[in-house]
């Protein structure tokens, strides 16, 4: 972030900018969640079916390596993105 010349404070983005960032984030975030759940139903819905039938320690397992998984990849391809389009993310730090 650039400084103000008077101030040792970074100077931050336009509040309307960073919530107009916020939407379009939200709806990259609903477009590849969309997607990610008929991919993963296609795909995964049988599979996880039957692991929860034969043994609900090891779907319980499954379940949250997915969704670790599918947090990194989603957080991956937002980050990807916004660079991309060189849009402001609203972050701490």
């Amino acid at each position: 972030m650039d400084q103000h010349p008077k101030s040792k404070q970074p100077v931050s983005p336009p509040f309307r900018q960073l919530v107009r960032n916020f939407l379009i984030e939200m709806a990259i975030y609903g477009v590849l969640l969309v997607g990610y759940f008929y991919v993963a139903l296609r795909f995964l819905g049988e599979p996880l079916k039957r692991l929860f039938d034969q043994s609900l320690l090891f779907y319980a397992i499954s379940g949250l390596i997915l969704i670790v998984v599918q947090a990194v990849v989603l957080e991956f391809i937002t980050s990807w993105l916004f660079d991309f389009l060189g849009l402001n993310r609203l972050t701490s730090g």
